[in-house]
């Protein structure tokens, strides 16, 4: 039996060889007329390739990478090019991110992932593992998201535009927060889930975690603890629409001192065909600053609305958004007015390559509600994943 199996293997392998043009359905076939394959065998080796073709596009799909047991490997990076048109800054390329992404499961109900990022200085991004028995309970520990903001939620690599919200970026641990830059993340434990399904899709995802309130890599430096939470409901396989809310006491400022610093938010996102429509209102709270001689709460608030098309499908997209941010919404005598709130209407264009690479090109008008400054921004990003 092991003579004719590798029998069969040699004359199999050299006549692909000659032959290579053809598919291996003809190859088969071939070798089964002239009599070195029964039908058995035939139907056998057929069955096989089906297999390996199906895993084989499975794991394209996934990941085009993997390593050892359940580990998937994939990682992209972004160059980004702007030219600011604000007096005596520069135009010029950088690296924004260059991360790579490791992530897999032990079995059924424990998942792990780790994410870092080699832009600048490398830094770990999230790191967590997950217990998932069912669909309505998942519990995480780690450093990973907080559970607030659809934008905040989504990752970099998918974003419609080069550059996330004004509001988002200053009131949801991004570059303009009180506590600093920390990727819309935090170190902590949440409870997540998704219950009442309908149709093949469930109508409520619920998020509630407790964490540290510092951002990424930093331990806690109070004995406070950090509560966010997030619901949304999908009452329409088109329509989403959800809350969120956070609520801590932390350590910031120059001295550190303990602080308050809330968030509340609001969104929507509907989605149609080649169309997506979403909006998101946020309002946040950070300490206390003295106005006209009072002590008042320093309340922040912004919005923002997109709107997006694929004028080719999964290939040319066309994005437009107004965003508009408030700083301190404190009204201020007429004799002494704020002239503190900035909108900025953007519009660009994304073009996907292919599944794993993509450009996009943006052009940003900025507008203050004092004096204007010259300060708009062309950018175009390029992005290739693996």
């Amino acid at each position: 039996m092991k003579t004719k199996s590798y029998f069969l293997f040699t004359a199999l392998s050299l006549f692909t060889a000659k032959v290579f043009a053809q598919s291996n359905e003809d190859v088969v076939n071939i070798l089964q007329k002239k009599g070195l394959l029964t039908q058995r065998e035939a139907d056998s080796l057929r069955s096989d390739y089906s297999v390996k073709q199906e895993q084989n596009k499975k794991n394209q799909t996934l990941f085009p990478i993997q390593a050892g047991r359940g580990v998937q490997i994939s990682g992209y990076s972004q160059v980004r090019f702007q030219s600011l048109q604000e007096a005596d800054k520069p135009d010029g390329f950088d690296i924004r991110r260059a991360r790579l992404d490791i992530r897999g499961s032990i079995n059924k109900v424990w998942e792990y992932r780790l994410m870092t990022d080699f832009a600048s200085s490398p830094k770990l991004i999230d790191a967590f593992v997950s217990f998932k028995p069912y669909d309505f309970l998942k519990i995480t520990a780690g450093q990973f998201y907080v559970p607030f903001s659809l934008e905040n939620l989504t990752p970099d690599r998918q974003l419609e535009f080069i550059d996330r919200s004004q509001v988002v970026n200053a009131l949801v641990s991004r570059d303009k927060d009180v506590i600093g830059n920390n990727n819309g993340r935090d170190i902590g434990i949440q409870v997540s889930g998704n219950v009442w399904k309908r149709n093949d899709r469930f109508i409520f995802d619920y998020y509630l975690g407790a964490f540290n309130g510092q951002g990424i890599n930093v331990v806690d430096l109070n004995e406070s603890k950090d509560i966010a939470g997030r619901l949304v409901a999908h009452p329409f396989h088109f329509f989403d629409i959800g809350a969120s809310y956070y609520n801590g006491y932390d350590a910031w400022g120059s001295p550190s001192k303990n602080q308050r610093r809330v968030r509340s938010g609001a969104e929507v996102a509907f989605h149609y065909h080649s169309w997506s429509v979403k909006a998101e209102y946020i309002l946040g709270q950070d300490g206390k600053t003295k106005i006209n001689g009072k002590t008042e709460d320093l309340v922040r608030a912004g919005w923002y609305t997109q709107a997006t098309w694929f004028i080719f499908p999964k290939q040319l997209q066309v994005v437009l958004r107004y965003d508009t941010y408030d700083p301190n919404t404190f009204k201020a005598p007429e004799s002494q007015p704020q002239n503190d709130i900035t909108s900025w209407y953007t519009g660009g264009l994304n073009y996907f390559i292919n599944e794993w690479a993509k450009v996009q090109v943006s052009y940003s008008l900025r507008k203050e509600q004092g004096p204007q400054i010259n300060n708009d921004v062309i950018s175009a990003q390029f992005q290739v994943s693996f």
